[in-house]
């Protein structure tokens, strides 16, 4: 149930640890395969990074110097077309000069894809995670330097998914369906406000053109609940429907990608607060002109929920980025993003935050990679306590088994 925007922000926050899914395509893993036919393929990422502007604020910066340490298990089960796949992962770590900002997050997921028949498959996934928001980050937006913890939540997601035709078949159907939850575990005079659960339901139709092009017309709806009203608040509660055109194509060895636009109507359940109808697209663009390097560029507009105020959030990403093999054993990323944010509140706060990323990564055998990286963040809002710059600068080291 991620959305492309989602998808970008956790592409930002994977790179700002160095990684980039290009670099990572060059380091090709070793597995062993247990005796009930699973292949099991260990990874472990260890890095040490310095960051200027640790909590985020637009003066008195304080920099740390952070240890970070991530192992990751990835068992899959391939049986003819159907797989199955189990991954373990943890993240933890350590800063130099406080431990409050210490922590350990923990991810958890399992997916299945069958296929009964040619023209009937199901994909089945569910995620869980322990996760943690910096100071400075979600709920203590522009309270980095004031409050002594770190903000601890839960969320599940689960989803599924039922093809009916195949990929390459006249016409295609999909009918999605799904249920996210995120729930806080501290800070609770304020955060019990912000758990939260989402629902799903979504139904997509494939026209194929037979010239490597598919457009599809795209209807679904998330109903947002949230858990608690706060004495005198107002309901957060609402639904939110999209109706999508779109194209995919693949239509030269160059050139792929999707493209989306349509409706968007987000409405609350309150009528005290302000609906959303308007414009939404969503965008990807894969230009591969040599086979090792490529452009990707991403963009998204739409409506959502804030996480502190206002009643939504209306968000336009932009993003581009260059990965490039200079051989077969360095590879370099450069990228671009930009969000521009108009909050609905009495305060019209607008945010626009800029980020630059370079990326240099290094395969120093078959089972291990290092990779250096810098990121420079602005963050430009008409709320001075929102605004902050910041630079971070790193390597990682990333070990595996040694590839057969």
């Amino acid at each position: 149930m991620k959305t492309p925007i989602n998808l970008i922000t956790s592409c930002l926050f994977t790179a700002s640890l160095g990684v980039s899914s290009y670099a990572s395509a060059m380091l090709k893993p070793g597995s062993f395969m247990s005796k009930d036919g699973a292949e099991i393929t260990p990874t472990l990422q260890t890095g040490l990074s310095t960051n200027n502007n640790m909590f985020k604020t637009p003066d008195n910066e304080q920099s740390r110097l952070i240890w970070s340490i991530a192992p990751n298990i990835l068992a899959v089960i391939d049986d003819g077309p159907d797989n199955y796949k189990l991954n373990f992962g943890t993240q933890t770590s350590f800063h130099n000069k406080d431990t409050t900002d210490n922590y350990t997050q923990v991810n958890v997921g399992a997916a299945l894809h069958k296929e009964f028949t040619r023209q009937h498959s199901i994909d089945l996934s569910a995620d869980m995670d322990w996760l943690y928001e910096p100071r400075g980050s979600g709920l203590t937006e522009g309270l980095g330097n004031i409050v002594d913890e770190l903000v601890e939540y839960n969320q599940q997601d689960i989803s599924a998914k039922y093809k009916y035709g195949s990929r390459h078949s006249k016409a295609q159907l999909a009918f999605a369906a799904g249920f996210y939850s995120k729930k806080y575990q501290n800070f609770r005079a304020v955060s019990q406000y912000r758990d939260y659960d989402k629902t799903l339901l979504g139904i997509t139709g494939f026209y194929n053109t037979h010239a490597a092009t598919r457009t599809f017309l795209e209807l679904k709806e998330e109903q947002y609940r949230y858990d608690t009203l706060q004495a005198n608040g107002v309901s957060r509660d609402s639904d939110d429907r999209k109706i999508l055109l779109g194209i995919e194509w693949d239509a030269t060895a160059v050139t792929s990608g999707t493209f989306k636009i349509g409706y968007q109507d987000k409405d609350f359940i309150s009528q005290l607060r302000e609906d959303f109808n308007g414009v939404s697209w969503e965008a990807a663009v894969l230009w591969q002109p040599l086979t090792y390097s490529s452009i990707k560029v991403l963009t998204s507009r739409s409506a959502r929920d804030p996480l502190v105020a206002g009643d939504y959030i209306k968000e336009s990403i932009y993003n581009i980025s260059w990965e490039h093999n200079w051989r077969n054993d360095l590879s370099s990323l450069a990228s671009l993003n930009y969000a521009d944010e108009h909050y609905t509140d009495n305060t019209n706060r607008q945010d626009k935050t800029k980020t630059a990323r370079v990326a240099l990564s290094y395969l120093v055998t078959s089972f291990g990679m290092v990779s250096s990286y810098v990121d420079f963040i602005d963050k430009n809002s008409n709320q001075s306590r929102i605004e902050y710059d910041r630079l971070i600068i790193g390597v990682n080291f990333t070990f595996a088994l040694k590839a057969n």
